[in-house]
């Protein structure tokens, strides 16, 4: 099957690299393309979804033209048998084609790594959705066509000894005590994430002196949120890191605050390293963790996550059932989507 994948961003966060990942088993059995901006790293950290393609995956890049120009020849080509869109923007623009006559015959399909609008999905021949909540908010001629098909993780690919040695360095970086706890948090620093919230209720908390908050990641607020955290050396800034998910072995729980998560990667990922967690009954999340009701919070509540920051302390490892969410039942399920529409 000859696929195209569009994509229009310039940073690399999830939906990024579950494009990249997406791409790259496909890339084993079909002829697989990716239509990117001519630029496409985040002036903010330096992220760039073009160190994470596989070789076998054909990258062509919108001109000086722009990006709708670039993705109009490609859907007119006759080169593809399938046009997947990955976000608003690219699939803004193809359905702008589409509803114009301009995109040509083929069938054209977009994951829904957000919330539906109209302007964006709306002449689109079938729709992906990582999580039910998207799924039930779909118009009914929407819903009929669309697909149920989760985000994966992928177990780590250091060794245990690599893993180890992270675990030991990170702690001594972060000069946590014999003994201390390390409660991590990722993602970008954007309102949604409510990491402000998070860190008002590790000041409320009463944690034990040795317990640590590791914050993991970069964004618009990340200045406002060290401002919030000064004064307070158990609460530590990485930055962007481009060790994710490996960075998890140095931590012994994980939180996630947000007040909507479209789905949860971090939290996936986390569950695939072994740690105990917290998370917001929100978006995605719920359906991650509806077996275990006892990790969920309520959404934007000082009181739940301070409650959930206490749990975490004292949790131990969690051996976590993960086989729904591996990349091969997921690459199964998609190319038995397109395959409905050709």
């Amino acid at each position: 099957m000859r696929i195209l994948h569009c994509l229009s961003t310039r940073e690399f966060a999830g939906t990024e690299r579950h494009l990249a990942e997406l791409s790259a088993i496909q890339a084993r059995t079909h002829d697989v393309t990716l239509l990117l901006d001519r630029n496409t790293v985040d002036p903010l950290t330096g992220g760039d979804i073009s160190g994470f393609l596989c070789p076998e995956v054909k990258v062509v890049r919108a001109g000086v033209a722009g990006y709708l120009p670039a993705l109009a020849s490609e859907l007119r080509s006759g080169r593809h048998d399938i046009v997947h869109t990955h976000l608003g923007r690219a699939s803004a623009r193809a359905s702008w084609l589409r509803r114009a006559g301009l995109a040509g015959s083929v069938p054209v399909v977009a994951t829904l790594h957000t919330s539906y609008r109209s302007r964006s999905y709306g002449a689109h021949d079938g729709l992906v959705c990582i999580a039910s909540w998207q799924q039930e908010t779909l118009p009914a001629k929407q819903r009929e066509t669309s697909a149920l098909i989760p985000n994966w993780t992928v177990p780590p690919g250091s060794t245990f000894a690599a893993r180890a040695a992270l675990r030991e360095r990170m702690r001594r970086e972060w000069e946590i005590p014999d003994g201390g706890v390390v409660i991590g948090a990722a993602g970008r620093m954007v309102e949604e994430k409510n990491f402000g919230l998070l860190i008002q209720a590790w000041k409320q908390a009463e944690l034990k002196p040795g317990t640590r908050l590791v914050m993991v990641g970069d964004g618009p607020e990340r200045g406002a949120l060290q401002q919030a955290a000064q004064g307070r050396p158990d609460i530590i800034f990485t930055g962007y890191r481009t060790d994710m998910p490996d960075l998890l072995a140095a931590f012994d729980a994980f939180i996630v605050p947000s007040r909507h998560e479209p789905f949860g990667l971090v939290l996936l990922e986390a569950m695939e390293a072994g740690l105990p967690v917290c998370a917001t009954a929100a978006g995605g999340v719920k359906d991650i963790l509806a077996d275990a009701p006892d990790c969920l919070v309520a959404p934007d509540s000082l009181g739940a996550l301070m409650e959930g920051l206490r749990r975490l302390e004292g949790a131990t490892p969690r051996q976590w059932d993960m086989s729904r969410y591996r990349i091969g039942v997921a690459a199964s399920k998609v190319e038995a989507f397109y395959r409905r529409f050709r």
